[in-house]
């Protein structure tokens, strides 16, 4: 009676024991599990890296900047996306880093958004302010932030750079400065011609500087005036008294104003 007494106990602690074991087996394997979902992600945030598909890169994201002409620096990117997106705002900047390629400066930059599109590829591109650039080493920067209408993460933030490279740009034009002083026009004094007679009349100026360019208003009909020599010639066809004024122009302006007659000839049957 003792002895199945002491079997019994012993069989009892032996069950406890085995039932200790499978207990802390089962724990071990759901501590497993869960070290193992952690590990996949699947508690991260909706900004995390882990997505269910979006995806946002750079084309060609390393391109230097370039020269547009030989006094325009240009620096483009474009950021392309794998769904329809929600906004992007994209920013890209040019840096000049100077002629030793030091420490760079933002010298223009650019942001534009895009809202509520179906268009999955983005770009932008800026260019060196003014109509002259400096010769010296540039580099380009820009940087996207999409927001994705649906899905996981819901935003992707994504930049990009190129190293610096060295441009030549031409130098810029050297404004001529305005000549001092003004120009005069000689006054040929009244003129007085028959009808229908030849004429050729020189027109003089002073002053300014370079060559003139003439012109010259109310002249007599049948005469013109040469815009490079400030000549006057024709035939007049015309009876009558005209107010002439001429105008030289180069380095300044000047003109000068007369009187010119066409008469007729009293022994001439055909004026």
């Amino acid at each position: 009676m003792l002895r199945r007494r002491v079997l019994g106990n012993g069989l009892a602690a032996l069950l406890a024991v085995s039932r200790l074991q499978r207990t802390r087996t089962l724990l071990l394997t759901m501590t497993a599990a869960v070290v193992s979902i952690a590990s996949l992600g699947f508690a991260a945030p909706a900004s995390a890296a882990a997505s269910d598909g979006h995806y946002c890169g750079w084309i060609s994201p390393d391109k230097p900047p370039g020269l547009v002409d030989a006094r325009t620096v240009n620096y483009s990117a474009s950021v392309q996306c794998d769904g329809i997106v929600r906004r992007v705002d994209l920013t890209v900047e040019l840096i000049y880093h100077g002629l030793v390629s030091g420490p760079g400066q933002t010298i223009n930059g650019r942001t534009e958004v895009w809202e509520n599109t179906n268009y999955t590829a983005f770009g932008l591109g800026v260019t060196n302010p003014g109509t002259a650039c400096e010769s010296g080493y540039y580099s380009g920067r820009a940087t996207a932030t999409v927001q994705f209408r649906s899905g996981s993460p819901e935003y992707i933030t994504r930049s990009t750079g190129s190293q610096p490279v060295s441009l030549s740009c031409n130098p810029p034009d050297i404004p001529i400065p305005p000549p001092t002083g003004g120009v005069t026009v000689t006054n040929p004094g009244t003129q007085s011609t028959l009808k229908p007679d030849t004429v050729a009349l020189q027109m003089q100026a002073t002053g300014g500087s370079g060559s003139y360019t003439w012109s010259a208003t109310g002249l007599p009909p049948g005469l013109s005036i040469n815009s490079s020599t400030g000549r006057i010639s024709g035939t007049v066809t015309t009876i009558g008294s005209y107010n002439v004024t001429v105008t030289a122009v180069g380095g300044g302006e000047g003109s000068t104003t007369f009187t010119w007659s066409v008469r007729k000839d009293a022994p001439c049957p055909r004026c």
